[in-house]
């Protein structure tokens, strides 16, 4: 039956251009480039008569990946015609057809945008200050298939914190057909934070008016305190300088007792409690044990933190 129906179209080739008239004609390309899935008719030939967008849409094979492509001879194509148009089609032009995936050239300011939105997409920053994205740098060209054109993707590193220099991956397409790029920036946050109104010292207690808020660049700072609120109430470990933001690892809870503070000293015996007062010689937490003075014999004992200002101490 095919062929049958290839003889059918080629017979159509010697007759008289009387007997042709208004036949379809198929005039085949010698070089066609294709961005679809699939490759048709209209992709690699100029199609004439009166049947030529029924003709347009007949597919003619799925399209080969990569730049080589494929050859189809006129034989070929004439015969995926006949599986899906019964009257006869008089083919001209070339007697086969190159085809190859179209591709584009995108430019470094595709690219350098492509690699902003997929910081600011990605960046966990985004929430809490401005983010600035300078020096970006780009290959000097990035071909991709036309069909993923705006359908490219920027990869960054699971370990990626996007402050400071930052690279991505620009790709496109899938499995082994995919092609990709390398594209890096440099990645700041500027953002209002808390800061030391004043010069605090090493275990000063934190209160609302020792701290103002600032405008600052924190890409050069580790963990920091966002809210007023993280840091009211809470101790500096070491000295902080008027206009410094707070770091978390430098503040942390208060003790229950610090050094020096007076305590109650309860000793436990057998359903039996005996309170004695004394002085804390370090700081304690809840449920820490300490050194404590006993302020009347002046013997030093070890006791757990209870709550503030009072030791447990066990017999």
């Amino acid at each position: 039956m095919k062929l049958l129906v290839l003889l059918s179209v080629f017979v159509t080739l010697t007759l008289s251009p009387a007997a042709a008239m208004g036949e379809s004609r198929v005039v085949l390309r010698e070089k066609a480039f294709v961005s679809g899935e699939h490759i048709y008719l209209k992709d690699i030939a100029v199609l004439k008569g009166a049947d030529r967008e029924t003709l347009s849409g007949i597919p003619i094979m799925k399209t080969p990946a990569g730049s080589l492509g494929v050859t189809l001879s006129s034989a070929f194509v004439a015969g995926k015609i006949g599986e899906h148009y019964r009257k006869p089609v008089i083919m001209e032009g070339s007697s086969s057809v190159q085809v190859c995936e179209k591709f584009v050239d995108l430019s470094g300011r595709d690219l350098a945008d492509l690699y902003r939105k997929g910081v600011m997409e990605s960046s966990p920053w985004k929430k809490v200050g401005e983010v600035v994205i300078e020096d970006v740098k780009v290959p000097a060209g990035f071909r991709v298939p036309e069909k993923y054109r705006y359908d490219i993707q920027a990869k960054f590193s699971p370990r990626e914190d996007f402050l400071g220099f930052t690279s991505a991956t620009l790709t496109a397409g899938l499995g082994a057909s995919a092609v990709s790029c390398r594209v890096s920036g440099k990645v700041r946050v500027v953002a209002s934070v808390p800061v030391a109104r004043t010069n605090l010292t090493r275990g000063t207690v934190i209160g609302e008016t020792d701290l103002e808020m600032k405008r600052l660049d924190i890409s050069t700072y580790p963990a920091l305190a966002w809210d007023k609120k993280e840091c009211v109430g809470m101790r500096v470990k070491g000295s902080l300088r008027a206009g410094s933001p707070l770091i978390r690892s430098n503040i942390e809870q208060p003790p229950l007792i610090s050094r020096g503070d007076p305590v109650f000293i309860e000793a436990r015996c057998e359903g039996l409690v005996i309170r004695d007062r004394g002085v804390a010689l370090k700081d304690g937490f809840l449920e820490e044990q300490i050194p404590v003075k006993n302020a009347a014999s002046g013997r030093k004992v070890f006791g757990t933190v209870i709550a503030a200002s009072r030791i447990e101490v066990m017999f």
